[in-house]
């Protein structure tokens, strides 16, 4: 029951998301949690769309500074469970003016919100409240005229010590993304 309120909620959320502003990317994502631990193997995978904000902030020959809001869902499994998350955050990147047409680099953070289903995703490891903070760091290399991009991103979901105990869970992922 809980993944069909989960599933509806994602429905939903994405279908005002798009409607209130058209969808500029998708982007896929495979990693594995690094906290709690869990085996070498790939163990958490995401899907997101995007909306640009349509600003370039700081316009220097080195670089700009733009933005975008990124919708996602998840499913992990850092223990015997499977569990499933959704957030929505709003992203910082500043992309790098280069000369090379096949990389021009960036890098992008930014801190939203979360809902994941379950709040005790290990034996040991509770995380006191479905609701949660979701902040990000990543680098990469967008390619193909800006239309395609590979990504590294370090993932951490925590409720800020707003309820106890808040261990937090850490995830790292590659990811890419399509640009229409």
């Amino acid at each position: 029951m809980k993944k069909l309120r989960l599933l509806s909620l994602l429905v939903a959320a994405a279908s005002a998301f798009a409607q209130a502003a058209p969808v500029d990317s998708i982007t896929f994502a495979v990693g594995q949690t690094t906290r709690p631990t869990s085996d070498l193997k790939p163990n958490t995978y995401r899907i997101s769309v995007t909306k640009d904000w349509g600003v370039d902030w700081f316009d220097t020959s080195v670089g700009n500074l733009t933005g975008y809001w990124e919708l996602a869902a998840g499913k992990f499994r850092p223990s015997n469970s499977t569990d499933y998350d959704v957030d929505i955050v709003p992203m910082f990147r500043y992309q790098f003016h280069t000369s090379s047409s096949w990389c021009n680099p960036f890098i992008e953070g930014g801190v939203g919100v979360a809902y994941l289903t379950e709040h005790k995703v290990a034996e040991d490891h509770d995380m006191s409240s479905h609701g949660q903070f979701s902040d990000r760091v990543g680098v990469g290399c967008s390619f193909d005229k800006g239309h395609q991009e590979l990504g590294f991103n370090f993932h951490h979901f925590s409720n800020a010590g707003i309820d106890k105990p808040n261990p937090g869970i850490d995830f790292m992922f590659l990811r890419y993304g399509y640009h229409f």
